[in-house]
């Protein structure tokens, strides 16, 4: 379930309009404009239905990507012609595979000279689980 850990991350690339992510024994996730929920819900039933790993869909103005990944489908709404267009699947790919802080996380940089924070980093704490 790293893409629905990673939904924050990729909703805050530039160029994102709306994400879902969807695995099933979850229900789907939307972040970015409400309004596409409706949309990116039915072309997860049309993605299904083509058997295909990716689809595009362009509506109007918009592009519509749905790609799958292991047990979970992700659908990205971004302006068609948007640069992000040329990384968008690698970019999926890559956050199916690994969690990232959220984007909105704060920073847990310290100062050098500066005490660290009473509680450890969520880095560190994964670090600390696969030494233990």
């Amino acid at each position: 379930m790293n893409l629905r850990a990673n939904i924050e991350h990729l909703a805050a690339a530039q160029g994102i309009v709306a994400v879902t992510v969807y695995s099933p024994p979850a229900p789907r996730e939307l972040r970015g404009e409400p309004h596409w929920g409706p949309i990116l819900d039915a072309s997860l039933s049309l993605l299904e239905k083509t058997g295909e790993k990716t689809i595009r869909i362009v509506v109007g103005a918009h592009t519509l990507v749905l790609q799958v990944e292991g047990a979970e489908t992700v659908g990205v709404v971004i302006p068609t012609g948007d640069p992000i267009a040329k990384s968008l699947r690698r970019m999926i790919r890559r956050l199916a595979r690994k969690p990232r802080l959220s984007a909105a996380a704060p920073s847990r940089w310290v100062p050098p000279g500066a005490s660290p924070p009473d509680t450890p980093s969520p880095i560190a704490e994964e670090m600390e689980a696969r030494r233990g």
